[in-house]
């Protein structure tokens, strides 16, 4: 919902939460009920849970509006749970409840990223209020983002088109990029602690990452057979060139970037341009590259035929240690079994 929305909705609906989501986490029981209660009868859609495990769960299925969180649980003190409501879930207001007036701690959990500190216990009215209030910063700031990156974004969507045209033009690359993407979203969904961010950065990065072979003469990139050593030595300057290409997003997403320029470098030091090795090499740029093999091994090319998925596991396997984080290695066989062939995409 808009800020211009939130406010029709203030002005129109008698209850002034109406339509608006808030997850109550309390270990006092009775307290939960309470606060639960009031909340329900200003017109708030309330769910209420005790734990902050129980919490983590519930949002990664349904992000609420905003949560209401006592600082004293028992599993993960509410300090705990802020940050990693900040790092999973940034557009959530929060706010946060304690039964005691502490200013040393009041400040650690504004910066922390509270949108609120209140004492309980919390007037009704007041606490409606803070909760509306919170709602609308979290929308007017997320609408702020969203139209500071409007113009990056359009910058990747161009970009991402003409990978799409180069791929167009040859049978057997068709869609790889879109492909390489699906694998490498699905890998680093298994990384524990990966963020909303960290995911956009290197789907977006899986979606560019041959951007610069558009530097490389179709004569090469479509030749029937093995390369010769001056047409491989063309060819691996390309994510040299795919580098200059997305520069101009570097900015604003780093790991797409790093992914485009150093998603050919192996983890024992032997891949290029640069020869970096073990985690010198950018995360993305590691899991991007065991996505690329998959897709790779698994469609047709111009000089073979498509492997099975149980032998681009093979190879994946046998290659931790010397081309793949060995790391890695084992949340892509943890998804594999989940992908698609890449032939019957």
């Amino acid at each position: 919902m808009t800020p211009l929305e939130l406010a029709a909705s203030r002005a129109n609906d008698t209850a002034p939460g109406y339509g608006f989501s808030v997850l109550v986490v309390e270990d006092d029981e009775q307290q939960l009920l309470v606060t639960a209660g009031l909340l329900r009868q200003q017109g708030f859609e309330v769910t209420a849970v005790r734990e902050a495990r129980d919490a983590v769960q519930l949002i990664q299925r349904e992000e609420p509006h905003a949560i209401v969180c006592d600082f004293g649980l028992p599993d993960m003190d509410g300090g705990q749970f802020l940050e990693y409501v900040r790092l999973q879930h940034g557009q959530i207001a929060f706010l946060m409840l304690t039964g005691h007036d502490d200013v040393q701690k009041a400040v650690r959990t504004m910066r922390a990223g509270a949108d609120e500190y209140l004492v309980k216990p919390v007037p009704t009215p007041e606490l409606t209020t803070k909760i509306l209030d919170s709602i609308e910063h979290r929308a007017n700031v997320a609408d702020i983002a969203r139209r500071e990156r409007e113009p990056i974004l359009n910058i990747y969507r161009g970009v991402a088109s003409l990978v799409t045209s180069l791929e167009e033009k040859d049978a057997y690359t068709k869609n790889h990029s879109r492909k390489v993407e699906r694998v490498s979203s699905m890998i680093a969904q298994a990384l524990p602690g990966i963020t909303r961010r960290q995911m956009q950065e290197i789907r977006f990065g899986a979606r560019l990452h041959d951007v610069g072979k558009i530097a490389v003469p179709l004569t090469i990139l479509h030749k029937e057979g093995p390369l010769d050593d001056e047409e491989w030595e063309v060819i691996k300057h390309h994510p040299v060139a795919g580098g200059r290409i997305v520069k101009h997003i570097s900015r604003d997403f780093p790991e797409v970037w790093r992914i485009v320029r150093y998603e050919h470098e192996r983890w024992d030091g032997k891949g290029y341009t640069e020869g970096l090795a073990g985690e010198q090499i950018p995360l993305g740029s590691r899991l991007v590259m065991i996505a690329d093999t998959y897709d790779a091994v698994c469609s047709d090319r111009s000089y073979r035929k498509a492997l099975s998925k149980d032998e681009a596991t093979r190879i994946i396997r046998d290659g931790a240690g010397g081309q793949f984080d060995p790391g890695l290695v084992p949340l892509f066989e943890k998804v594999v079994h989940d992908l698609p062939h890449p032939d019957e995409e």
